[in-house]
């Protein structure tokens, strides 16, 4: 029977080493169970951080995205803007470099222009026609005609209108103008006479 008692006595020191063992696991299990616990709390606490922030995010990209039209339509018109004050820009580069083209080739022209102009104000607008010339002879002739052919009146006209100042230095009883005796008649025709 001693047997049997040693091995009794073996299985219940054995049973008692396992149940030793099972309450060491089973405070084991529950220092795990616990820092799952604590781990699973944790989490549970940063998966509602990160739902609250999803859900602003997508509150903000939900404003973003009804705002990004509106910015799109404002980008658009301040570009569409910006190309219509540039062509209005070259525009008026090019009318100014047009202008200034124009301005330097008119110069030559109204310097020619003037000096044409010029000319013509030195020249009647038009030449005399032979009629013309002819009417201006016969009304000369008609006041020729008037002063009754007389030469020496005509020539004591001519003297007092035209006085040079060499008729007086000349010898008396000469007339310097025409190389000879003066005429009889002058002083009477100029009026010297009575002086």
């Amino acid at each position: 029977m001693s047997l049997i008692d040693g091995m009794i006595s073996e299985c219940g020191s054995g049973t008692s080493r396992l149940a030793g063992e099972l309450l060491e696991l089973q405070g084991r299990w529950s220092k795990t169970e616990a820092m799952l616990t604590a781990v699973k709390d944790s989490h549970s606490v940063k998966v509602s951080k990160l739902e609250v922030a999803i859900g602003e995010l997508e509150r903000d990209l939900g404003k973003t995205a009804s705002s990004l039209p509106k910015e799109k339509k404002t980008r658009k018109a301040k570009s569409s803007e910006v190309r219509r004050l540039q062509r209005q820009i070259e525009g008026d580069a090019g009318l100014v470099s047009r202008g200034i083209r124009e301005a330097k080739d008119a110069l030559p022209l109204a310097t020619i222009e003037g000096g044409i102009a010029v000319v013509q104000s030195f020249r009647s607008e038009t030449p005399p026609t032979l009629e013309a010339e002819e009417a201006r002879l016969f009304g000369g002739k008609g006041d020729l005609e008037v002063m009754d052919g007389d030469f020496d009146l005509i020539l004591a006209d001519l003297k007092s209108a035209c006085f040079l100042p060499t008729c007086s230095q000349g010898p008396e009883g000469k007339d310097p103008v025409l190389g000879g005796d003066a005429a009889p008649g002058s002083d009477v025709a100029t009026g010297e006479e009575g002086a």
